[in-house]
């Protein structure tokens, strides 16, 4: 799936985005890597991600103190789900909403509130 630089994200480059999205600010290399559990990636490791989603057009950084560059994204977290989903609903469920809500009811197995919940959520909207 792509988005619109026609690049989506890996699983380790999700984590880095995701903390970059939590942290509201931008980051050094070394606030990204504090963000994660034990045992933390390398910086290096963590460097080279960051470089990857700035190519990929997902992050961009600023000149911080000295050698110090802050990153920050480019794309909220919301946008970024909203055109995954929107990927998701076209590629596998020919663009029905209908279709893809019908599998996620089926697939977990919701509990009767659940389902009400997303009742609640269709009559309101």
């Amino acid at each position: 799936m792509k988005d619109k630089n026609g690049y989506t994200l890996t699983k380790s480059e999700m984590q880095v985005m995701k903390a970059l999205w939590s942290a509201g600010k931008a980051l050094d290399v070394h606030e990204v890597v504090a963000q994660y559990d034990e045992p933390q990636p390398a910086y290096t490791t963590i460097s080279t991600f960051l470089k990857i989603l700035s190519t990929k057009g997902f992050v961009d950084f600023k000149k911080g103190n000295g050698k110090q560059y802050l990153y920050f994204p480019l794309i909220s977290q919301a946008q970024y789900t909203s055109r995954v989903m929107k990927e998701v609903k076209n590629s596998f469920f020919g663009g029905s909403v209908k279709s893809m809500l019908s599998y996620f009811v089926q697939e977990e197995n919701l509990s009767e509130d659940e389902i009400k919940e997303l009742l609640d959520l269709i009559h309101n909207s």
